[in-house]
């Protein structure tokens, strides 16, 4: 829950892919440089094209997609030498529009051409955390929501939004929905909960389970 104990009800998570992108060019003097070939150069251009993909406008049951550059590295520490290798990293929030494999192929086919323009050579990994999933809304998805109402008064929201979570790896063994504490202080120093929160959320989970198995 965003602020409020029983506004929210998790039906569904973006996918998450991480690309270690590397760069190799030809070192050289900056004085020199019709004989060096800069991998700086390819992988600026690279990022501002990564940058200006627009993956979709969102869907249905999802945000918009997004990409994020997140690290860029040039371990070089002479400032007059052009350096061999460029590197950086960045992540995509994927909705249903997508998967790994496509956004690998339409990734690649991008840097393999700007590597081409610039006369360089690169290396890509990738890291999945977890591709898009849904939960479509049943009469267990109301049950809850009702027994949400009932004990917070609140009309809650069926949503994808968020990053990946412990989900991902249960879904394709049971239909998942995630209903918790507030996250106002998540990840923060001195991340806490409210006690009466703590206590209606024990309440409606042991409602839940009452009435699951009637």
């Amino acid at each position: 829950n965003p602020s409020k104990m029983g506004e929210m009800i998790k039906i569904g998570r973006r996918g998450s892919i991480t690309g270690f992108l590397n760069i190799f060019g030809k070192m050289g003097h900056v004085a020199y440089s019709h004989k060096a070939i800069n991998p700086s150069t390819c992988i600026i251009d690279i990022l501002k094209n990564l940058k200006k993909i627009k993956l979709d406008n969102g869907s249905k049951n999802f945000q918009a997609s997004n990409l994020e550059i997140t690290k860029i590295s040039i371990n070089n520490d002479a400032d007059n030498v052009i350096p061999g290798d460029a590197k950086a990293t960045f992540n995509i929030r994927f909705n249903d529009k997508h998967n790994s494999s496509s956004l690998k192929k339409k990734l690649n086919f991008l840097i393999k051409k700007i590597c081409k323009k610039h006369k360089c050579k690169f290396k890509i990994e990738y890291i999945v955390s977890g591709e898009s999933f849904i939960t479509k809304p049943n009469k267990i998805t109301y049950m809850i929501k009702n027994i949400i109402k009932k004990n917070t008064k609140l009309n809650t929201k069926l949503s994808t939004s968020g990053g990946t979570s412990d989900a991902r790896f249960i879904r394709k063994i049971s239909p998942c929905l995630e209903f918790g504490m507030v996250g106002a202080s998540m990840h923060q120093i001195n991340e806490n909960v409210n006690i009466k929160d703590l206590k209606t959320l024990t309440k409606i989970y042991r409602e839940i389970l009452d009435n699951y198995f009637l």
